[in-house]
């Protein structure tokens, strides 16, 4: 590794995705945290950028620290490292800014050690989730958008079963991201203990049939297969404006909405990007009438494989299936 930096980038992600909860993820084309390490004498971390001012500066203390030392450990590479952690996705926002962080030290400390890649793609998951947990729970949701890119179901944690899922160009986004702060790990307080049988049913067939549609790029199919009925019926009150920012996404020609992870940010999927464009900002210009200031953003989901350095042989469509 030479003295000069050595950078990498990470994506946003939506998670849950609808009715996917704690099991959908979708990685965002354009939003994304960048982590920048070098060798050093000792350890040292900066942030940079969106809301540094809130977050950790202590590198044991902040995700991307925490990620390196899990690889550190998972690898026996001791080198001490000087990391520049630059936001570009806003804390507490339902858009992964913490899991991209993780994700960007993970693939930073790869592409600084490429021995490293004999933990494969299971063991930088595993070490990515350790920051995560840090502040939203040990979720591999955001992680896995953020490493994988593309479309990620995960069937479970342990053992680790992954699968990740090309998403269709037909497939447009368009969010709103409020300037309003909703802690993950507030927002699994409200979740319900029990749901209704029939809840889980509906839930389940939609969320398998929304694997389907976004792959296929149907996007009127897709739209109708958001609605949850698990997470966003509770979580829904604590954003001021849901309700408009819901009915103009769907006024403007967007197929579907939804809740973006946890909150505040809310995305529909539209048929092409003028439409995404256009409900993008209607959503916002709802918020604004509740007083809340929102950001729209047009995009689509990133095609591209984050951890693809790790094998070449991985290609656009791949599952991780580990002990």
């Amino acid at each position: 590794m030479a003295s000069d930096w050595i950078r990498a980038r990470a994506p946003a992600t939506i998670a849950n995705v609808g009715p996917g909860f704690d099991v959908f993820c979708l990685a965002v084309k354009g939003p994304s945290d960048e982590v920048a390490v070098r060798r050093a004498v000792k350890d040292s971390l900066r942030v940079e950028g969106l809301g540094a001012g809130s977050l950790p500066e202590k590198f044991a203390e902040n995700t991307a620290g925490i990620v390196i030392d899990a690889l550190r450990r998972a690898t026996g590479i001791s080198q001490r490292l000087e990391v520049r952690v630059r936001k570009g996705i806003p804390a507490g926002r339902g858009l992964g800014s913490s899991a991209a962080s993780c994700a960007a030290a993970a693939l930073a400390f790869l592409k600084a050690f490429p021995k490293s890649k004999s933990l494969g793609v299971a063991g930088f998951l595993r070490a990515a989730v350790e920051g995560e947990a840090a502040v939203a729970g040990r979720h591999f949701d955001n992680v896995s958008g953020a490493l994988l890119g593309g479309f990620v179901a995960i069937a479970s944690t342990e053992p680790l079963i992954v699968t990740r899922e090309p998403v269709s160009p037909s497939i447009h986004l368009a969010i709103a991201v409020p300037e309003l702060v909703l802690r993950t790990a507030d927002m699994r307080q409200v979740l319900p203990v029990i749901v209704p049988f029939r809840d889980a049913v509906g839930n389940v067939g939609r969320a398998a049939t929304l694997a389907i549609a976004l792959s296929r790029g149907d996007v009127a199919l897709a739209g109708r297969c958001l609605e949850d009925r698990l997470a966003e019926p509770v979580r829904a009150p604590f954003i001021p404006g849901y309700a408009e920012a819901r009915a103009a996404a769907l006024k403007a020609g967007a197929a579907g909405f939804a809740i973006s992870g946890s909150g505040s940010t809310v995305f529909a999927i539209a048929r092409d990007d003028r439409i995404a464009g256009k409900a993008a900002r209607a959503m916002c210009d709802a918020f604004e009438s509740r007083g809340v200031r929102a950001t729209p953003i047009a995009t689509t989901v990133e095609g591209r494989v984050p951890i693809a350095p790790i094998s070449p042989k991985l290609g656009r469509r791949f599952s991780i299936l580990a002990d």
